[in-house]
């Protein structure tokens, strides 16, 4: 995954739309972490009670976060799990998948609150 201290994201594409306004930069990483929480928990229920089309859809609706915060380590996770849950396949393995993404994810919000003091 990554090293102690290591970050987990990187925000090089939303400075960009920023064009140097950190405020901007703010807002959205506050956006980021008041609106993952709620989608992970839901991610990670759907998993555990083997709603997989509903576990899917959370997990698609995560996949913008990651792409854009550039969260590599669970770029092609993120995706497995949208489509073993779409197609019934790899339903063994997929749990698995959902915690790895889900501790990820908790660790970059954990990471983006200290680097913008929320």
């Amino acid at each position: 995954m990554s090293t102690a201290g290591e970050r987990l994201y990187d925000l090089s594409l939303i400075e960009e739309m920023a064009g140097g306004d950190e405020d901007f930069m703010k807002e959205m990483a506050e956006t980021f972490v008041s609106s993952v929480p709620p989608v992970v928990e839901s991610m990670l229920h759907f998993s555990k009670t083997h709603e997989w089309l509903k576990m899917a859809d959370a997990a698609h609706s995560l996949k913008s976060n990651i792409d854009t915060l550039q969260i590599l380590c669970i770029k092609e996770e993120i995706r497995m799990i949208e489509r073993n849950g779409k197609a019934f396949v790899d339903l063994d393995i997929t749990p698995d998948l959902v915690v790895k993404v889900v501790n990820v994810l908790n660790l970059a919000m954990d990471q983006i609150k200290i680097q913008y003091k929320l």
